[in-house]
C-alpha cells in the first residue's frame, strides 16, 4: 500500500521549491540585466563630431538596456556645473562627460563623487582623482603622426624637407589644443630647412583663413599646412584659394595638407584631391567604453578597473552591437589595443586613432562617413 502521507509531504515540498523559483527567477534575471540611468554631459553639440558621438552613446545604451539623458554644456563651465548637479538631483546612477575645463569643473566632479555618483570622462579630462578613469586618445601623439605624414611627403618630393609650413592651431588656453600644437612643433623643429609658422585661431574658420592668408603674403607659398582640426585646415584651404595657390594633389605646386580630424566636408575635399591626410579619434567608441567602465565601477568598485601598465586588447574587451541606418559602428574595434596609463591622478585608457588617406577615405569606420548616414 502506498504511503500517501509521504507522497503528500514530498509534493508539498516540491510545490514550495517551484514557487520560490518562480518568485525569485525574475529577480535574478533583473539582476543580470539591470537597467541604469546614465547622464551624458556633452562638451557641445555644435558639429557633426559631437552629434554622432552622442547618437552612438544612446544607441549603445539601448543595446544594454540603459537609459541615457544628454545635456549640452555649450562650451560653458557654468552650464556644465549646473547640468552635472541636475543629474545628481535626477537620481542618475552615474555620469559620462567631456569636461569644458580641466580645472573649473573639478569641484563638481568631486561633489558628485561625495554623493555616491561616479563619473567617467572622455575626449577631454578634469584635474581630480574623483574621476576613476578617462577615455581619450593621445593628442600629442596624434599631432606627431599627422606632422610625420607631411615630412614623409616632403622627403619624397624634395629629398630633404624644406620650405614654409603653416601650423594652424586652436586655443592656447586649452590643454588638448596645446598638446596638439606641441606635437606638430616637436616634429618640424627637427628640420633646419623648415620655416615653421604657428598661429592660433580658436578654431574659427574665418579667422584661420585670415591668418593663413596673411602668413602666405608674408612668407610665400607654403609647402605644407598642418592643423589641430579640420575646421582650421578648411580655413587654410580657403586661404590658398584666395591667394590663387590651391592646386590639386599630383600637380606641380600642390600644398600638402594634413589635419587631425575627418569631418564629412574634409573627406569630400580629400576625394577632390585638395587635402591629403586626416587622423580621427574612435569617437563612436568613446561613450560605449566610458559607460562600460562606469557600470563596472558601479557594480564592482574602482578597484576592479584594469591596472596601470595593462594593455587592453579586443580579446579583453569588445564593444558590440547592431547596425543602424546602414552603419555598424562597433564592428571593428579601432580603439584597441589601448594602454592603461594615468592622467591628472586617475587612470587613462589611451585608445588608438586612425589615419585617413585618399585610399581609405570611404571607410565606414571613419566617423565622418557615419555622419553622412546618421545626420541626413
Amino acid at each position: 500500500m502506498l504511503n500517501t502521507r509521504k507522497i503528500s509531504a514530498a509534493t508539498f515540498s516540491l510545490t514550495i521549491v517551484l514557487l520560490i523559483g518562480l518568485l525569485f527567477a525574475p529577480l535574478a534575471q533583473g539582476q543580470e540585466e539591470k537597467s541604469y540611468l546614465i547622464g551624458h554631459d556633452s562638451l557641445y553639440m555644435g558639429d557633426e563630431w559631437m552629434k554622432v558621438t552622442d547618437k552612438a552613446i544612446h544607441l549603445y545604451g539601448l543595446e544594454q538596456g540603459w537609459n541615457v539623458i544628454t545635456q549640452n554644456a555649450h562650451f560653458k563651465v557654468a552650464d556644465q556645473v549646473k547640468q552635472l548637479r541636475y543629474f545628481l538631483e535626477k537620481g542618475v546612477d552615474g555620469v559620462i562627460w567631456s569636461p569644458v575645463s580641466e580645472s573649473a569643473t573639478a569641484d563638481v566632479a568631486e561633489y558628485l563623487a561625495e554623493h555616491g555618483v561616479p563619473t567617467v570622462t572622455y575626449n577631454t579630462d578634469v584635474k581630480t582623482d574623483a574621476v576613476p578613469i578617462t577615455i581619450m586618445f593621445g593628442n600629442k601623439e596624434a599631432a606627431k603622426i599627422v606632422a610625420q605624414e607631411a615630412i614623409d611627403y616632403l622627403k619624397e618630393k624634395q629629398g630633404e624637407p624644406e620650405g614654409v609650413v603653416l601650423s594652424i592651431q586652436g586655443d592656447p588656453a586649452n590643454t588638448t589644443d596645446r598638446a596638439r600644437a606641441d606635437g606638430f612643433k616637436e616634429v618640424f623643429s627637427q628640420y633646419e630647412g623648415i620655416e615653421f609658422v604657428e598661429f592660433f585661431t580658436k578654431s574659427d574658420m574665418a579667422e584661420a583663413q585670415r591668418k593663413a592668408f596673411n602668413a602666405i603674403q608674408q612668407y610665400g607659398r607654403p609647402v605644407a599646412i598642418v592643423s589641430q582640426n579640420t575646421t582650421n585646415s578648411r580655413g587654410g584651404v580657403n586661404a590658398l584659394r584666395q591667394a590663387d595657390m590651391l592646386v590639386p594633389r599630383g600637380e606641380e605646386g600642390h600644398v600638402f595638407i594634413s589635419s587631425i580630424g575627418g569631418a564629412p566636408a574634409y573627406l569630400d575635399m580629400m576625394k577632390e584631391g585638395l587635402v591629403d591626410r586626416g587622423y580621427v579619434q574612435p569617437n563612436l567608441f568613446y561613450g560605449p567604453l566610458a559607460m562600460h567602465f562606469l557600470v563596472q565601477v558601479i557594480e564592482e568598485g574602482e578597484e576592479s578597473l584594469p591596472e596601470v601598465g595593462t594593455v587592453i586588447t579586443e580579446d579583453d574587451l569588445k564593444i558590440t552591437g547592431g547596425s543602424y541606418e546602414g552603419v555598424s559602428p562597433w564592428e571593428t574595434q579601432v580603439w584597441a589595443p589601448a594602454e592603461v596609463t594615468t592622467n591628472f591622478g586617475h587612470k587613462w585608457l589611451k585608445v588608438q586613432g586612425m589615419l585617413v588617406t585618399p585610399e581609405n577615405a570611404d571607410d565606414p569606420r571613419i566617423w565622418g562617413n557615419t555622419a553622412e548616414e546618421w545626420l541626413r
